[in-house]
């Protein structure tokens, strides 16, 4: 039973991180339409709130795991996936335009 959950917390921080790119993702492509579907100013406060939970998310498995070993590869997994998570919502935080 421990080593899937210590399995478990070793991928929640990709799958954490790629479900956030989707969502930003989303969110630009809704504001950017063609109709905007949504205004700059939802994005941006979506994408913040967006990307403060997944850094949370993505670094929440480090409490779960006991063992060294897995403890190493933890820190060093949530580490990477939160600063993807970081610099994917920098782009709507940085660059509020649609244009190319």
């Amino acid at each position: 039973m421990e080593r899937g959950r210590d399995i478990l917390a070793l991928v929640a921080p990709g799958l954490v991180w790629a479900v956030h790119f989707v969502l930003i993702y989303a969110l630009i492509s809704a504001a950017c339409a063609q109709r905007a579907l949504i205004g700059m100013g939802t994005v941006w406060i979506a994408g913040l709130i967006l990307t403060v939970l997944g850094v949370v998310l993505a670094l929440w498995p480090l409490r779960l795991s006991n063992a060294e070993s897995v403890r190493r590869a933890l820190l060093w997994s949530s580490g990477i996936f939160a600063a993807a998570i970081v610099a994917d919502g920098a782009f709507v935080l940085l660059f509020q335009t649609c244009g190319g």
